[in-house]
């Protein structure tokens, strides 16, 4: 009964990774920028979600739609004030990555002097359980599965059926191209960012209603979302991030139950076995 109860919680904890991991594999997988900085936009969503709702009182829909906006505009502010100007330059990748990792070193620092990095936890009261027999289940955990599959399905849909959408899918296979035939480039980017990064919010928004956001959960959930995008592949990123993040979400919820020392351990050996033997992904 308590492996049941486990998965259940691992494939909530694989909703938080899959709106992350997608949402970085766009930026990658389009603009090749390995974006550190994306775990800092999920965090800013979850403390300005905490903040107004916890601190100020704001109602649970108010805050959660300024946090989600908040991050987003975080995102494409970082890719316009940072790394833009970075590459008009002359500066490659690695510079953009540098100045990522410094704004995402930048962001814990502060956010660890404003809270001393005390764990922030939204929610103010009990989240309700399904009694099926003898397993309790949580609402929570089921609810953050269908919101999943439903935005992975309008993110399908935006990618494959409107003009943006077909934009970016060229932009991913071949940039120079996208923009030799007249393709509008900034503004297929700033979508790009827009829309990963207001995913990236409302992960940190669910993650501080749920089990509470610190300085650190967003290089710690950054780093399993870049592990499901390395197990997906990127060639088929929404099927390879769902994929990638269900894996982890029920390999890290029965790790913390049985082992919870070697939670890391079993994230990180699963992507070094991969990279070894399909570093395309599974999908790739």
């Amino acid at each position: 009964m308590g492996s049941i109860q486990t998965l259940a919680i691992g494939l909530g904890m694989a909703g938080y990774y899959a709106l992350v991991a997608v949402g970085f594999g766009l930026i990658f997988a389009t603009l090749r920028i390995f974006h550190v900085a994306h775990g800092t936009v999920f965090v800013t969503g979850g403390y300005v979600f905490f903040f107004l709702h916890r601190l100020y009182g704001f109602d649970l829909a108010t805050s959660a739609a300024i946090a989600v906006a908040c991050a987003a505009i975080l995102g494409v502010a970082i890719d316009r004030v940072i790394y833009i100007p970075i590459m008009r330059r002359g500066g490659g990748m690695f510079a953009v990555f540098i100045a990522s990792l410094g704004v995402a070193l930048i962001f814990d620092a502060l956010y660890l002097v404003l809270t001393k990095g005390v764990l922030a936890i939204a929610r103010t009261d009990s989240l309700q359980i399904w009694n099926v027999g003898a397993i309790a289940l949580r609402q929570y955990d089921m609810a953050m599965v269908v919101l999943v599959l439903v935005i992975f399905l309008l993110l399908y849909l935006w990618l494959h059926r409107t003009r943006t959408g077909l934009e970016i899918r060229a932009l991913t296979d071949n940039e120079m191209l996208a923009g030799t035939v007249g393709m509008n480039v900034d503004r297929t980017r700033n979508s790009i960012f827009l829309i990963a990064s207001a995913m990236a919010g409302l992960a940190g928004v669910l993650t501080a209603y749920d089990n509470g956001i610190n300085p650190d959960s967003g290089n710690r959930t950054l780093f399993i979302a870049v592990v499901a995008v390395i197990l997906g592949g990127v060639r088929n990123l929404l099927a390879g991030t769902l994929l990638g993040s269900v894996a982890l979400g029920i390999i890290t919820a029965f790790a913390m139950f049985l082992y919870p020392e070697w939670v890391t351990f079993c994230i990180f050996a699963m992507m070094i076995v991969l990279i070894l033997f399909r570093p395309k992904g599974l999908f790739g």
